[in-house]
């Protein structure tokens, strides 16, 4: 029996197994989630170890859907007709923070004594000299690294009269600057996928706030994989 064709003028592409795909049923978008560090942190984070509304990895408040994109655990691997080729890596430094009044650990928001800045250099650089980086799929290493091997490739572009102000980006905000996987990883269902990230020494976090209160001692980052993501239909 001979199988179904694709419409004539479609673009496809051959993946390094052999198979084919019709990029008319993929999109250009991207996977992400986040995790949080915190002052003294010296044990490994997995970002993708949690999917939404599920505690944030390294802390206890739920994630929504600016955390992550992913609705479960990434050790379980993507839901049923869930596909993905990850053709590059980013990791953003996303806020600087502290917890609200009384409390131990931060909320997504900001007020009763919470607050969220710029990561500031000291703060970045601290991250980047101790943490080890590692993305894996399926239980194999596919890269490895430390935090500016892999620019986020967006972000913030600041330019300001004010004397106070620092914002450190992991990399320029260009897509081009990210890191780039010739062959790409290719993410199916039910095959666990998550990127560790392990401080080798435990983490000085204590950036000075903006309103000059209790210093921020917890740092979220995102990990975000972009590729081509099939579109699930419905």
């Amino acid at each position: 029996m001979r199988g179904v064709g694709v419409a004539p003028g479609t673009t496809t592409l051959t993946l390094p197994d052999g198979s084919t795909i019709s990029l008319a049923d993929w999109i250009d978008d991207k996977h992400y989630g986040t995790f949080q560090l915190q002052h003294g942190q010296s044990t490994p984070i997995e970002a993708f170890s949690a999917g939404r509304s599920m505690p944030i990895p390294g802390g206890t408040r739920v994630q929504t859907r600016v955390d992550t994109n992913i609705p479960r655990a990434g050790d379980s691997g993507l839901p049923k007709d869930w596909e993905m080729l990850v053709y590059g890596l980013g990791i953003e430094p996303v806020r600087a923070c502290r917890p609200q009044a009384g409390q131990s650990q931060p909320v997504i928001g900001d007020g009763s004594g919470a607050l969220s800045d710029p990561i500031q250099l000291a703060t970045l650089f601290g991250i980047n000299r101790l943490c080890f980086v590692s993305y894996e799929y399926n239980t194999k290493a596919y890269t490895q690294g430390v935090l500016a091997d892999y620019p986020q490739g967006n972000g913030f572009s600041v330019v300001s009269t004010r004397s106070n102000v620092e914002v450190a980006q992991n990399g320029r905000p260009s897509p081009r600057d990210r890191l780039a996987l010739v062959l790409p990883v290719h993410k199916r269902e039910n095959l666990g996928y998550k990127l560790v990230l392990q401080p080798e020494s435990a983490l000085v976090i204590a950036q000075p706030a903006s309103d000059f209160g209790i210093a921020h001692t917890f740092v979220d980052l995102k990990v975000k994989e972009f590729g081509l993501v099939k579109r699930n239909i419905v």
